[in-house]
């Protein structure tokens, strides 16, 4: 078992490079003179990107009666920082489903929109400074699960069948691997260089308390998980066992149970199940 798992992790340090745009996004976010025409011009090469950016802007949680088709009102509409986060994003999960929309696959991006959507919406409801650039720690938040579907699908599909027999996904994948997929998801975040506030949620979003950095994000990202997994229904994958939820995450917020009741009857009455599915067929 020690050279097999040798043999995996060596295979997981050496996946492919960042796809191109997000590598671009996020070179011109670190530059402090950069204009909306630049992140325009980078955004336009990519139709579905630009068409996900323009169905956020449409949506329900930003408000606006009335659609826009263009694609400099939407980025107006939602901000850069949103921009980044879902063209960087969409960017990442779309190359790591390789063009095939198995359903594997789809319940992981489902999953996926869906805690982005919810981190975005609690750091908003706890009036956080991040609020507007959460989203992409949400959306990344299981590379790691991304990347063991598309590289590792034996392992992926081991896992899954022994979640069948009722154990907890991380046990599962210690088990069958040695490692989990948030450790999996650090190597290839790290690898890529993603921003600290990502790599962070990847590796803590399943115990925020470890967190030594962006702990704040890290802990909604867990509750927006949890969430997502148990309350709205889209579970990262099928056979779905109950969530636990890192009581720490409360302590790290300032909040209660009754504050995550609050938040989760508010999100109960917003359609989200619609635009997430609208999100993934445009």
């Amino acid at each position: 078992m020690g050279d097999i798992l040798k043999t995996y992790v060596q295979r997981i340090k050496e996946l492919p490079t960042l796809p191109a745009i997000a590598h671009k996004i996020l070179a011109l976010a670190n530059d402090p003179l950069f204009s909306i025409d630049e992140l325009m011009d980078i955004v336009e090469i990519d139709p579905a990107i630009s068409a996900k950016i323009l169905s956020v802007a449409n949506s329900v949680f930003f408000g606006y009666p009335v659609r826009t088709t263009k694609l400099n009102d939407a980025i107006m509409r939602i901000g850069i920082n949103n921009v980044k986060s879902i063209a960087v994003g969409i960017a990442v999960l779309s190359f790591l489903g390789n063009g095939k929309k198995t359903p594997a696959y789809t319940k992981l991006f489902h999953h996926s929109v869906c805690v982005g959507l919810t981190s975005q919406f609690i750091a908003g409801n706890l009036r956080l400074n991040f609020t507007d650039d959460i989203l992409i720690d949400g959306l990344l938040h299981d590379l790691g699960l991304l990347a063991l579907h598309k590289y590792f699908p034996e392992i992926y599909n081991e896992i899954l069948k022994t979640l069948d027999n009722g154990m907890p996904l991380l046990a599962a994948e210690k088990e069958i691997l040695g490692y989990s997929h948030s450790d999996v998801g650090f190597w290839l975040a790290d690898q890529w260089n993603l921003p600290s506030t990502v790599v962070d949620a990847v590796l803590y979003h399943h115990a925020p308390s470890l967190a030594r950095r962006n702990a704040k994000r890290s802990a909604i990202v867990h509750i927006a998980d949890y969430i997502s997994a148990q309350k709205i229904l889209f579970s990262p994958v099928e056979a779905a066992p109950a969530y636990p939820l890192d009581q720490s995450a409360f302590d790290i917020l300032s909040i209660s149970d009754d504050d995550l009741r609050d938040m989760e009857e508010s999100i109960g009455d917003m359609p989200f199940s619609e635009e997430i599915l609208s999100l993934s067929r445009c």
